[in-house]
């Protein structure tokens, strides 16, 4: 791996959620740390037409928007019919999901503008310039290296077709690693 991977730490998630008061990058925020949805699944995706010389190609990469009729409040689910690759799979509602969020979906708000408020905000709170995918990030970390969850639940939540591409998560946080790893050999 080239690139180390990078992830917001469940505190700063919390900070930025304080600090937020814009409702819908809110809500968006708590979709994408605390159930690990990607934005596209959040507020929807539509693909443009192709052409080629002159002849539309049909295109069926578009993503609904996440609506509350995808939200179990009680069985602390999300349902997600149609993400990416046209995969099926369920995520956890996050405790910080109020019932009264379900109103205000779906999310009315291009993906641009969430993004750039996203980015605004992150500048502001926790002086770093983070892309709304780190969120994303957030979670698969946050479940599989403080949460200790099985990677091939975290896998499953995700909609990862591969543990090797949840497994990236697992690596993201090197310090954590080594902290681990330290306990595990008797050091307190």
């Amino acid at each position: 791996m080239k690139k180390r991977i990078e992830f917001i730490t469940f505190e700063e998630f919390q900070e930025l959620v304080k600090k937020c008061k814009d409702k819908e990058l809110k809500i968006a925020m708590i979709l994408g740390y605390g159930s690990g949805l990607r934005i596209s699944e959040i507020i929807g995706f539509q693909r443009k037409q192709k052409f080629v010389k002159k002849v539309k190609i049909e295109d069926n990469t578009s993503i609904p928007a996440l609506t509350s009729d995808n939200i179990n409040m009680e069985t602390h689910q999300i349902t997600i019919d149609e993400a990416k690759g046209g995969k099926w799979r369920i995520a956890p509602v996050s405790p910080a999901f109020k019932p009264e969020y379900l109103k205000l979906l779906p999310l009315k708000v291009k993906r641009r503008t969430l993004q750039n408020r996203f980015y605004s905000l992150t500048r502001k709170v926790l002086k770093k310039n983070i892309s709304f995918h780190i969120l994303r990030h957030g979670f698969g970390n946050y479940m599989v290296n403080v949460k200790k969850l099985p990677i091939t639940m975290v896998q499953g939540m995700m909609g990862h077709s591969s543990v090797a591409v949840t497994g990236v998560y697992a690596k993201a946080n090197p310090t954590e690693s080594i902290n681990e790893a330290w306990r595990a050999m008797g050091g307190k």
